[in-house]
């Protein structure tokens, strides 16, 4: 590789240490200035990551098809290093490299670069759109499935003629792989999802197809079939698998469970907790054990990782198994499932407390995802931490500066809502259905918690984008801004989960909306046919001010002062933001007032971080 290829993977390297970093017990005054210095040191590495990119490998990806072998070979050993198996370093960057390669492949013709560069564009796509899991929406699946068809397709039309074995393992590997591309969540989906897959495992298990090229590690690819094919543990959850899915998820189950045990034999080591947990749910779905027993053994799998374990097999057990556990307790009536509260709090509390220690290096988006489908399936009760909590504990343990900014955004919003009753309580009429202005004065302080709260949460979707913008040493793509957007839908439907905080979920939904609707984003929902219409647009004003004042969180833009982000707000005054809510920092006290707090506030946050923080780890 190219001595700039290396310095940027030491760059990550260093990105990583920076993001894992516990601080230790300094006390909430140094705490402050030590998440300073770790910020701006971090704003460094992006911005040499950046320059590097700039200047050695974007000139050379526009234009590809000029390159040289020697750096056509530096591009795949730099793609590989940078997305090799599950320790994903930047895929993005592997994407955009493949893709430059997938490009020259056709063009000249090199129909084996071809297969490679399909493979692994797809599998770009892939790693790319599983930061959306477990939310519903894809972005990229039918690119995804394009390239992996594609690479299959060589099979039926040139696979004698290839003479490179790696190239036949990348064709079976698409054809496996296509199973990605179906979510595998309704009966169309999955139909399509076992298809794929009952093709794959038929050709990994010919001989005849073996036979053409024996040095392929066929039983590995047949494993990785398998185990995908347990995966749809997920659709028999939704009730409405039929007896042939039951049948194949159980025998792909019982194939892994097998495997597992085999090689935690060999190697004198426990089985991984992940695939017990597949095999032990396949057994429950068939009948073959009941809910009861199989809650004792998810809770037992719950704890099998000491909590100083940093392994992927730990994470699963701190967070996918917690998950599962509460997944599958609904199906419990009211008094059964009260008698598991004090199990699901114990999980909850290892969890958090795990998850503020957790040094994950480049495992994070496995973290992530495991963590997210904990959140989507949150289930309060008595006893339990409130969905609110455990979301500000998620987000002070893996990203701590969105944390202090949502905390100052909670402030910034109260205020503000506090001047709007005083000046125009009118506009406020219908937000926790107040009737009218005099309502509107009466309930002050119950709008400004709101408000307040609203603030808390609004960017509850960032826990999609956590591993996007913590790990990347370098400005992002425009498929990553892509992503980015979708922070709002995720955020919607996230807090519309749970009923302690549901009401807040038009908040998540449309603060990047414009108030004149000439743009913005999500394109399908309006702020002003949702009864929170005011305390969107007093959100969006509050994000703007808490976001573009950032001293320490921002990598990509440098902070700015409040009178100029003040002057930015009445430029965009009946456009992007709401006249009525900009104009209440018309008056020259409250812009003092404004501009004093805000630096206060700034403190206040990384204060309130620190004794959070610290209270996870008791």
């Amino acid at each position: 590789m190219r001595p700039y290829q290396e310095r940027y993977l030491a760059l990550l390297g260093t990105m990583r240490q920076e993001a894992d970093l516990s601080v230790e017990r300094v006390g909430a005054e140094a705490f402050v200035d030590v998440v300073r210095q770790a910020s701006e040191e971090t704003r460094q590495l992006v911005e040499e990551g950046t320059q590097l990119l700039r200047e050695e490998l974007f000139p050379l990806l526009d234009d590809i098809l000029s390159a040289s072998p020697e750096e056509l070979q530096d591009l795949v050993d730099f793609a590989d290093k940078l997305m090799g198996g599950v320790a994903q370093k930047d895929s993005c960057l592997s994407y955009r490299i493949h893709l430059a390669l997938m490009t020259y492949a056709r063009h000249k013709g090199d129909r084996d670069l071809l297969i490679r560069e399909l493979y692994w564009t797809g599998m770009g796509l892939f790693n790319m759109e599983n930061m959306l899991a477990p939310h519903s929406i894809r972005l990229y699946t039918v690119r995804m499935r394009m390239c992996f068809s594609e690479c299959a397709s060589h099979f039926n039309t040139d696979y004698d003629d290839i003479t490179t074995p790696a190239i036949r393992g990348y064709i079976h590997r698409a054809m496996g792989n296509l199973a990605l591309t179906y979510p595998g969540t309704d009966l169309r989906a999955a139909t399509a999802k076992l298809a794929a897959l009952k093709r794959s495992i038929a050709l990994l298990s010919d001989p005849d197809v073996r036979a053409k090229t024996p040095s392929l590690p066929w039983d590995r690819y047949l494993l990785v079939s398998h185990q995908e094919r347990t995966t749809m543990l997920g659709y028999l959850r939704s009730g409405h698998a039929g007896p042939d899915v039951f049948a194949q998820v159980l025998e792909s189950a019982q194939i892994v469970q097998e495997h597992q045990l085999r090689q935690a034999r060999e190697q004198d080591l426990p089985s991984p907790v992940r695939w017990q947990y597949a095999y032990y749910a396949a057994l429950y779905h068939s009948g073959a054990m009941g809910l009861s027993e199989f809650l004792d053994v998810l809770y037992a799998l719950s704890t099998a990782i000491p909590d100083d374990d940093m392994g992927t097999q730990s994470m699963f057990s701190h967070l996918g198994v917690p998950a599962y556990y509460m997944e599958y307790s609904r199906k419990m009536d009211e008094r059964e499932l009260e008698r598991h509260a004090g199990r699901i709090s114990q999980m909850i509390h290892r969890m958090c407390r795990w998850l503020a220690t957790a040094i994950t290096g480049d495992y994070n988006e496995q973290l992530m995802l495991h963590l997210r489908q904990t959140l989507y399936v949150y289930t309060e009760m008595p006893g339990c931490i409130s969905f609110f909590e455990l979301l500000q504990n998620v987000f002070a343990a893996r990203h701590p500066t969105s944390y202090a900014r949502m905390w100052r955004a909670g402030q910034i919003a109260g205020t503000l809502c506090s001047w709007l009753i005083d000046d125009c309580p009118e506009k406020l009429v219908g937000v926790l259905g107040c009737k009218d202005a005099g309502e509107v004065a009466a309930r002050r302080e119950e709008l400004e918690d709101f408000a307040n709260t609203a603030g808390r949460l609004y960017d509850a979707g960032m826990v999609h984008c956590f591993g996007m913008v913590l790990f990347s040493c370098r400005g992002l793509f425009e498929e990553e801004y892509g992503l980015l957007q979708l922070h709002t839908d995720c955020g919607a439907e996230l807090l519309s989960r749970h009923p302690s905080v549901a009401m807040y979920a038009d908040i998540a939904h449309g603060h990047h909306c414009r108030y004149d609707e000439k743009g913005g984003y999500p394109l399908g929902f309006s702020p002003r046919r949702s009864p929170l219409q005011p305390m969107i647009y007093l959100i969006a004003v509050a994000d703007a001010l808490t976001a573009a004042t950032d001293d320490i969180g921002s990598l990509y833009n440098p902070p700015k002062t409040f009178d100029l982000v003040c002057r930015e707000l009445e430029a965009e005054s009946g456009g992007q933001y709401a006249p009525y809510v900009v104009d209440l920092l018309a008056s020259p006290e409250r812009h003092r007032i404004m501009r004093e707090n805000l630096g206060r506030w700034t403190v206040e946050a990384y204060h309130d971080l620190y004794r959070r923080r610290s209270a996870l780890l008791e």
